[in-house]
């Protein structure tokens, strides 16, 4: 990460003397807390002699009556100066027990003291060859008549000690504020930390670099850059907020990262599916994904992210409410072209109030040519079974699930208006047959208002109804399948078991159900989600590759999936490669062994006029 040094010019330094020179100036008043006499202008000859005499040997001694300990002049070790209060109290009453009074006094001055700690005397000379005994009584009755001046010099030399700190310290943050831009010479992002949760900011600092996540991360095992690694991610955001947040920049309102570092960052960041395995092996349990999704906000506020190949996505859905870039009206032609080949057995049901299941589409079953059979097989099911549902047709829009892996605050907008309108039909249950819609309703929506429904995955839906016995298994497939576990309803959402207890139920239909070597929670990731298809292609290519062998492995016929998303990328993949695995969704199984109209297509034409 480079750190960018502030410079500051000679000129734009000169402003700041000024307040250097104020600076200076209370500097010593702050210290020494010292005031100047004003000189009497009637002296009594006591006085005369005590400022002739006694003030140059205290000079001589120690200034003001404090020893200079610093000195090696054994004189600093006494305290010369006669007005102390237990002299001025000997000399004013001339009682003071046996300790001190008006002789011991008179002694002191004329032979000196003894030096504390030693056994040296010291003699005032000064005092002995200068002045008379009459003198010095002159001397200590003027001493005598001096006011106790301690409690002033003291409060005086607090208020100047105090008020010189305070004015100091207001200069110094004075000159800060208003001379700030000429230390920051450069006006560069500053990294915003609002889409952070106190737990998020804690997970910052939760990674031990152990590199568990390094062993199972995806995509780091086709592009094996250290960058790009959740814990190498982890810790160049944590330096970056540090950096920017940390004391000394919040004080000087300086920015050490720059706009390149922050770049390199975000390439690295956008080299990700958000599948979430990190989070499963992560010892600590860090919320990997939600880290991710917010520090993709981050990045998109300060205008970095999206990437290039990502940014149509984001552009058509808030556009367009869908990232393919079709208008609305486009939305049913997957209901159309049922209808034109017979393969939808009834149209489906526009959505009315008090209607008790409401089915999403999602916009690649109903956009994309090659998967709208998932759209039929889902209807034709409703339908047969004499379900009370309906669908939003021309006014179904994206849930947003694009603008929020991409980290764009335009998710929130799509998602209130989806939630008002689920509400206001007064549905029971919301179903979808796609795991990215599945996990944004779930669980995203929840956290933007109220759901007062029901939200499952089509899978759920199916097992339920198998339950109850009113899905009945007449047709026999013959058929060996596996199941891939879509990251967004497998390791976001929990939901393993479901699709495979309807799979287990198609025994009846001669379903021969086996399980590939990495499955559930550490299911490998096929490299469609999180932007990772669009930003880089070829990373997800190689991901979709080592999950089609996975499959191939075992040794099924049919490779099985609940995402529509995970269909597209795995089928293509499936062609390219020339398998002769099928790539098929559990609600196509159910159909045909239902005995309803099939809709299998030639895919491998389709998928390369798109």
């Amino acid at each position: 990460m480079r750190i960018k040094e502030m410079k500051t010019s000679w000129r734009k330094f000169l402003q700041i003397i000024p307040c250097l020179i104020l600076m200076l100036f209370f500097h010593p008043m702050i210290f020494s807390g010292k005031i100047l006499a004003v000189e009497k202008v009637e002296i009594s000859p006591g006085e005369k002699l005590y400022r002739e005499h006694c003030l140059r040997c205290h000079g001589e001694l120690g200034i003001g009556g404090q020893g200079n300990f610093g000195t090696k002049n054994p004189a600093s070790r006494i305290i010369p100066s006669l007005n102390t209060g237990a002299i001025k109290l000997a000399l004013t009453t001339d009682k003071f027990g046996d300790v001190l009074n008006r002789k011991t006094i008179k002694e002191f001055v004329l032979k000196g003291s003894k030096v504390e700690g030693t056994e040296s005397t010291i003699s005032q000379p000064t005092f002995k060859e200068k002045l008379t005994e009459a003198q010095i009584d002159q001397v200590l009755n003027y001493v005598a008549t001096l006011p106790d001046t301690r409690p002033i010099r003291y409060t005086i030399s607090r208020l100047l000690f105090l008020g010189g700190f305070w004015i100091f310290l207001g200069l110094v943050v004075w000159s800060i504020q208003t001379k700030r831009k000429i230390l920051n010479s450069m006006d560069l992002p500053k990294i915003p930390i609002g889409h952070f949760d106190r737990l998020r900011l804690m997970e910052l600092d939760a990674c031990t670099n152990c590199g568990e996540c390094v062993t199972w991360c995806p995509v780091y095992l086709q592009d094996e850059r250290e960058d790009i690694t959740p814990r190498k991610k982890i810790a160049n955001f944590r330096e970056m907020v540090k950096a920017q947040y940390s004391p000394n920049a919040v004080f000087f309102d300086c920015n050490p990262v720059d706009s390149g570092a922050i770049e390199d960052f975000t390439k690295n960041l956008y080299e990700c599916s958000t599948c979430g395995q990190c989070h499963f092996v992560c010892p600590s349990r860090i919320d990997t994904v939600e880290l991710w999704e917010g520090i993709r906000r981050c990045i998109v506020d300060l205008g970095f992210g999206p990437l290039e190949n990502q940014a149509p996505l984001v552009k058509n859905t808030k556009v367009y409410d869908n990232p393919w870039g079709q208008p609305r009206s486009s939305r049913v032609h997957w209901a159309r072209a049922g209808k034109k080949e017979k393969t939808l057995i009834a149209p489906p049901k526009e959505i009315k109030k008090g209607a008790e299941i409401l089915y999403f589409v999602g916009c690649t079953a109903s956009f994309d040519a090659n998967l709208r059979e998932i759209a039929i097989h889902t209807t034709n099911i409703l339908n047969a079974l004499e379900l009370n549902w309906g669908f939003l047709a021309n006014q179904e829009k994206c849930c947003g699930s694009v603008l929020l892996r991409m980290g764009d605050k335009e998710f929130e907008r799509i998602a209130s208006e989806n939630i008002k309108m689920f509400n206001e039909l007064g549905i029971k249950t919301l179903v979808t047959s796609c795991a990215g819609c599945f996990k944004t309703i779930k669980q995203d929506y929840p956290k933007i208002g109220e759901l007062n429904f029901e939200v499952i995955p089509f899978a759920t839906l199916l097992f339920r109804l198998i339950e109850e016995g009113k899905i009945k298994f007449d047709h026999p497939l013959n058929i060996k399948v596996t199941y891939h576990d879509p990251c967004h309803m497998g390791r976001a959402s929990g939901e393993y078991d479901n699709p495979r207890k309807v799979i287990e139920a198609l025994s009846k239909a001669g379903v021969e159900f086996v399980e590939m070597e990495r499955i559930r929670e550490n299911s490998r990731c096929c490299g469609a989600g999180g932007g990772l298809k669009a930003g880089y292609p070829q990373i997800q290519q190689k991901m979709t590759t080592e999950r089609v062998k996975d499959a191939e492995r075992t040794g099924a016929t049919d490779l099985i999936s609940t995402c529509p998303f995970c269909y597209q990328g795995l089928q293509k993949e499936i062609i390219t490669m020339g398998s002769t695995i099928r790539m098929r969704d559990l609600v196509e199984l159910v159909a045909l062994a239902m005995g309803l109209p099939s809709t299998r297509i030639n895919k491998e034409e389709q998928t390369k006029e798109n």
